[in-house]
This record gives structure tokens, sequence and C-alpha cells, in this order.
């Protein structure tokens, strides 16, 4: 099962839970709400544990991977580490940075008090645009769509009335189609969020070396190989990331550990308290 389709069918069972428990929760039944919250506590123990596995997989194919260098690559499963390359490089919208892929986000504040929430007005990313890894032995073509983009840091600004959008933002709203200010002329509560990999940073690659057609437009390098790219295949891991091999394995080694076993832990708590329940032993 996929962790999509997983999302998707957890949240159908807890809608569904929630609809035939409805008219006893809204009745104030206490058996109705320990019912609810214990479900809800089963799902996310059950998402902890899956995730857990997912980053144990990933460490350990990590680890079973040795780091290679761009012309040494064979076709498969790779790791490599190179400095992007400045060709035809981008500019981040948000930041003005000089880079080779960027994301961002802009979301706006709805409602007030306790109704309020952040909203998604626009949102996007260079995904779909290639850019070159150089590792000084050779020069290869990345297409990060599809990859799960690790970065240390992240670019997060937030507006209101006492404070004003900058200028070029402002602007790149306006291309949008979207205003920064209120009809009375007040400018919205807006939080933006952007992350890049800058032109020339070091990066880390784990992905799938494939074959690939020559891009009609490369960068005039010597040790260029245009016939292969690295990138996305089904079933494959692919990272893309500005942090070391080291600090992504010690990361995954937590975030696994954390995930299994905390998993465990709530789905044992929440079986107990269901168990409990419906025995009528914790709650008559």
């Amino acid at each position: 099962m996929t962790l999509k389709r997983f999302y998707r069918t957890g949240t159908y069972f807890f809608y569904f839970l929630f609809a035939a428990l409805a008219p006893a929760y809204a009745s104030g039944d206490p058996r109705t709400t320990g019912v609810l919250f214990s479900g809800g506590g089963l799902l996310l123990g059950i998402w902890c544990f899956y995730q857990g596995f997912g980053d144990f997989r990933l460490k350990r194919r990590m680890a079973d991977i040795p780091v290679s260098t761009l012309r040494a690559m064979a076709p498969g499963q790779v790791e490599v580490n190179g400095s992007t390359v400045n060709w035809k490089a981008l500019t981040a919208p948000l930041t003005q940075t000089i880079c080779v892929y960027y994301e961002y986000k802009v979301e706006q504040k709805v409602g007030s008090g306790k109704n309020s929430h952040w909203e998604t007005i626009t949102s996007g990313s260079t995904d779909m645009v290639p850019f070159y890894l150089d590792d000084q032995t050779a020069v290869v073509r990345v297409h990060p769509f599809g990859a799960k983009i690790i970065l240390n840091d992240a670019y997060h600004l937030q507006t209101g009335a006492f404070s004003d959008v900058p200028v070029h933002i402002n602007d790149f709203l306006y291309a949008q189609g979207i205003s920064s200010e209120t009809l009375f002329g007040f400018e919205k509560t807006m939080r933006f969020t952007e992350r890049h990999f800058r032109a020339e940073e070091i990066i880390f690659v784990l992905g799938t070396c494939q074959d690939a057609e020559p891009h009609p437009d490369p960068p005039p390098a010597p040790n260029i190989i245009s016939n292969i790219c690295l990138g996305q295949r089904k079933g494959d891991f692919f990272i893309l990331s500005n942090k070391s091999r080291e600090d992504l394995e010690e990361s995954f080694q937590w975030k696994s550990f954390g995930g299994i076993f905390g998993g465990i832990a709530l789905i044992g708590i929440c079986l107990y308290v269901l168990v409990e329940i419906f025995t009528n032993n914790l709650i008559p």
C-alpha cells in the first residue's frame, strides 16, 4: 500500500467512524467520546509506525549503496555528491536568490479568533526544470520531479497590519493576480515560505542513474555526460538534499526509532482503552 493510499484509507475510516458515532457524541456519551479519541489515536499510531518503518527502509538502503562519482555511476540506484552548475539559473521569487531549484508557498490568514486558519492562495515549484550537477569527474543532468527535498533551512516571512510586504514580493503577487491589501488598504496577514538549492551549492543525491535523451541546450562543459540523467524510477528512493549523507542517515535513524516504537506504544495504549471501554471496565 502506498503512503498516499494509506492516508486516504485512514481518512475515510475516521470519517465513517465519526459519522456513525456523531449522534451519540452530540448527546455527551463518554463511551462514544472515548471510542472516537482512541480510534483517532489508533490511526495516528499506525501512521507513526508506517512512517518510521519507511525511514528505517530508507536508512538501510542508504547504508547499502556506496557513494560514487558521476563518471563511475552504473545504471540503477546511486549516491553522489556534487555542486549545482550555474547554467541558465533561476531566480527564486520570494528571496531573489540565484538558484537551480525552488519551491514556494503563499498563505493568507482567514477568519478570526478560534476560527482563524491559514489558507494557501498560491504555491509552485520548478520540479519539472532539470539542472546539472558537477563533481569534477563529470557533469550530469538531474530531473528533480518526484524527489524528496530535504534542506537545512528555508525562508519564512509573515506580514500583517504593521509590516509591509517587500516590493519584489508584491510585484510577484501582482503578476499572480493576488493583492496583499484589503479593500480598505490595510496589509493582509500573510505567510511566505520558500526553499531552494542555490547555484554552485554542494548537494547530495540518492537517485536512479538512467538513460536519457541529450538536452538541447546543455552547459558548455567538456566532461558532460549527455546520454544519462539522475531522476526518479518507480519503486526507488529519490532524495535531493544540501545536508551531508552522514547527517541524513542519523536523522533517518532517529525518525525510524521514534516512529516505530512510538507508534507501537500508541497503538497498544489505544487498543487497551478500546478493549476496556467495550468490556465496560473503564467507562460504565
